[in-house]
């Protein structure tokens, strides 16, 4: 038995989704923006993902100082979650502000390493209090994000750029653009900022008005009364029950689901209004209105898999889903460019099939292993890798190919998941650490 569920750890938990509702906009307002942002920095699509992609490399550091908070500042998660979401919102708000492109790299580096110091200290806070429901609270938290996300390209609209396409030829596909009214984008990127800044003060709330702790504590908590040395932290046996090559292989496989997860999910959401509009010739409102759909399904998708998590258990839901993706992601390479229609249409079915993926990923790990600070680290360090890197080969791509290139990558990304589920339940096969957590979720 547990214990029992508060008023405060439901507060606690409302401000961890309405954080999550902040990573959504901040991390994905880009996407929208995109060609804003292009022109108020006068550069090509290559030179905007690869600053965005700083967001990446500003998670690997997020991931480490995340570990180290979650393993030994147990007791402060809400202050560093409240300073963190501070700081991503003083960044993001200073996005089109900046003299260069450079400097744009190093506001999203910042949001990077806070976003996934938030990420790691919410998820081991709803870990620690839902414990047993931790799926179906990790999917409504994670709805979050897509709430913030459908969100971004709402606040934009009223603020891009009216923009008229010149003719192309085919020596140079890269579409250019005469403006017919200028960006403000500036105003969409401060009120993200301010609606930021006011979410993380609840946060110091919490922290002030009790010091004992963030997280449930009691005779049940799920890790060691004993802090874990620095070499217990870094031993995959650690996390196994002691069999080190379960440990070992199970965290390479959830660093190569997660980095294409995250990567293949970045690349398609931050290129669909782009798309829309070099493709298809889509006005400013109908491609804003599509990147909202796509969020509005990959939303509705987690609230969806919140209630599947409750009678299909996550070995059996994360197989299915992965492989409904992979279903999705060949469809779109072979259709979605051939109609508007078609794309607006195989769009949502996008999202609402990679919607519960990354939490599923999650459950699924916390299903395997002891999921501490170091695997949530993994696990975070991947989705920035695979952020940075899927975002990053994504732009230039396009530069070169168009957006054909972006579904290509895409189904790259979803290929390489369900292989690792295949290897995940080889592994668990031949492991009598298999059963290691054995935690209905």
């Amino acid at each position: 038995m547990g214990q029992p569920v508060t008023v405060r750890h439901i507060c606690q938990t409302f401000m961890i989704f309405m954080a999550w509702i902040t990573k959504g906009l901040y991390l994905e307002v880009s996407g929208p923006s995109m060609i804003d942002l292009k022109l108020i920095y006068n550069t090509n699509y290559e030179a905007i993902t690869r600053s965005v992609a700083g967001r990446g490399v500003g998670g690997f550091l997020g991931a480490l100082v995340g570990a180290l908070l979650v393993d030994k500042f147990e007791r402060h998660l809400d202050v560093c979650i409240a300073i963190g979401t501070t700081i991503a919102g003083m960044c993001i708000s200073m996005v089109p502000h900046v003299p260069t492109i450079d400097y744009v790299w190093l506001l999203y580096f910042m949001i990077g390493c806070t976003s996934n110091a938030v990420n790691m200290g919410g998820t081991r806070i709803a870990l620690e209090i839902w414990k047993d429901s931790s799926s179906i609270v990790l999917q409504l938290l994670h709805m979050g994000f897509g709430i913030g996300a459908l969100l971004g390209p709402l606040i934009c609209s009223p603020f891009l750029a009216v923009i008229e396409k010149e003719q192309t030829n085919s020596d140079n596909p890269v579409p250019q653009y005469h403006v017919i009214k200028e960006s403000r984008a500036h105003l969409a990127f401060l009120g993200i900022g301010v609606f930021t800044c006011c979410v993380a003060v609840p946060f110091f709330l919490f922290q002030l008005t009790d010091k004992r702790s963030s997280v449930v504590k009691g005779p049940t908590q799920s890790t060691s009364s004993k802090p874990k040395s620095f070499k217990e932290m870094i031993n995959p046996a650690s996390y196994a029950n002691g069999n080190f090559y379960y440990g070992l292989g199970a965290l390479v496989l959830l660093f190569v689901y997660f980095f294409n997860v995250v990567g293949g999910e970045k690349i398609f959401g931050t290129f669909v209004r782009t798309i829309s509009v070099d493709v298809f010739h889509l006005g400013k409102s109908e491609s804003s209105y599509l990147n909202t759909l796509f969020w509005v399904s990959l939303t509705v998708g987690r609230l969806l898999g919140a209630f599947i998590a409750r009678v299909v258990h996550v070995r059996t839901l994360i197989l299915v889903q992965t492989g409904l993706h992979l279903l999705s992601v060949i469809t779109l390479n072979k259709y979605a460019l051939a109609d508007p229609k078609i794309f607006w249409f195989l769009t949502v079915v996008e999202g609402l099939i990679i919607a519960p993926l990354y939490p599923l990923g999650v459950a699924y790990g916390h299903n395997i292993l002891n999921l501490s600070g170091v695997c949530l680290m993994v696990i975070v360090f991947a989705g920035s890798f695979g952020d940075l890197t899927y975002l990053w080969t994504a732009g230039k791509m396009y530069d070169i190919y168009g957006g054909a290139s972006v579904l290509h990558a895409a189904s790259v990304a979803a290929w390489i998941v369900v292989i690792s589920l295949v290897l995940f339940r080889i592994l668990s096969k031949f492991s009598s650490a298999s059963q290691v957590k054995t935690v209905s979720i």
